[in-house]
């Protein structure tokens, strides 16, 4: 009887983890993509202003930008982190998760 619940089990459970894998995957190709383009206007910003923007919301106001993605991994717009020095504005993930590569997606 056992045998009988055994292999539904088993390809319950490989059903689940195999689907996470895809949906992993087009997470993370969405955080690179928004993070490439939100990259791209802090640089053009620093090329037209000559200085790197003081704050997300300074990209938002001039217009670089309308508003900022979701992070795909926090599932908000807000938690974005920012890295900021006089001559630097990075920009990372909000989120702690460890990435399929084995990196936090916050250091990406």
């Amino acid at each position: 009887m056992l045998r009988t619940f055994a292999l539904p089990l088993i390809l319950t459970v490989a059903s689940v983890a195999g689907s996470c894998a895809p949906q992993r995957s087009a997470q993370e190709e969405t955080l690179r993509q928004s993070l490439i383009l939100l990259r791209a206007e802090v640089s053009q910003f620093t090329l037209a202003h000559h200085r790197t923007p003081a704050s997300m919301a300074e990209l938002i106001s001039s217009t670089y930008i309308k508003q900022l993605p979701t992070d795909p991994f926090t599932g908000r717009n807000d938690t974005w982190r920012i890295e900021k020095s006089a001559d630097d504005f990075k920009i990372h993930s909000g989120s702690d998760a460890i990435s399929a590569e084995g990196t936090p997606y916050s250091s990406w």
